[in-house]
């Protein structure tokens, strides 16, 4: 096992399977899957997790920093506290006002809404990342929550650049759970990949999703572009630099 994989699932202390080679992808898919379904009459949630130095070093120093030890029940103290700070956020304006903050700042904001765009649904994981990166063994972690959003203070990462804190990707993740049915998929240490059930059909629900994705990663050219994305698609991907 890997430096970075031991120390992970040693301050998670849950569950897991331990995948070794980047590209064994559809292994890991297939077998998250069958996971998720286990997992729905077991009271757990698959999360493909990329292991990396500054994955294992945003934790380390999460912890640190909010002063909890980088043990078990340290990181479980940690994770209730980023829960209970979500339950004082509201998604919906939090997205909002951060993107009205992000317009205020463009000389263009027409140029930032843009054109629809003739492109392809997404609705099949391809852990396309694997292809960036390299990755010696990759992680499903079985995390003892019936709360799918609960994932991201699990697995916490962001809080720099332009990525949301971890209470605020736990406060959106649950707001787009119930709106949309999505539930995180794999995380590293700036991408999360999310499925869903029940997707935008229409150019005029997908824009305002678009906006609100926008809002989250502000990573895609145009507003339309992405929610020409977004239409039909199972699969969303978010991804920081």
């Amino acid at each position: 096992m890997t430096d970075e994989c031991r120390t992970i699932l040693s301050i998670l202390n849950c569950d897991y399977e331990l995948f070794k080679n980047e590209r064994n992808a559809k292994e890991i898919i297939d077998r998250f899957y069958d996971l998720l379904s286990q997992g729905e009459a077991e009271g757990f949630y698959p999360l493909i997790i990329l292991p990396s130095d500054n994955l294992v070093e945003f934790l380390i120093d999460s912890l640190e920093n909010n002063d909890f030890e980088c043990t078990p029940e340290g990181m479980a103290s940690y994770r209730q506290s980023i829960i209970e700070k979500s339950k004082q956020i509201d998604a919906k304006s939090f997205l909002a006002t951060t993107l009205d903050e992000y317009l205020k700042r463009c000389t263009a904001e027409d140029a930032i809404l843009g054109q629809f765009e003739e492109v392809e649904s997404q609705n099949e994981l391809t852990l396309h990342m694997l292809a960036y990166g390299r990755y010696e063994e990759i992680i499903i972690a079985k995390l003892p929550t019936k709360n799918p959003w609960e994932l991201a203070a699990w697995m916490p990462m962001g809080g720099w650049n332009e990525c949301p804190m971890p209470e605020e990707q736990v406060a959106v993740f649950q707001y787009w759970h119930e709106k949309y049915g999505a539930i995180p998929v794999v995380v590293g240490s700036d991408i999360w990949e999310m499925t869903l059930t029940n997707p935008p059909l229409t150019a005029e629900e997908a824009e305002k999703l678009a906006k609100e994705h926008f809002a989250f990663d502000c990573e895609s050219e145009t507003i339309r572009g992405l929610a020409s994305t977004l239409k039909d698609s199972t699969i969303w991907f978010f991804w920081w630099d």
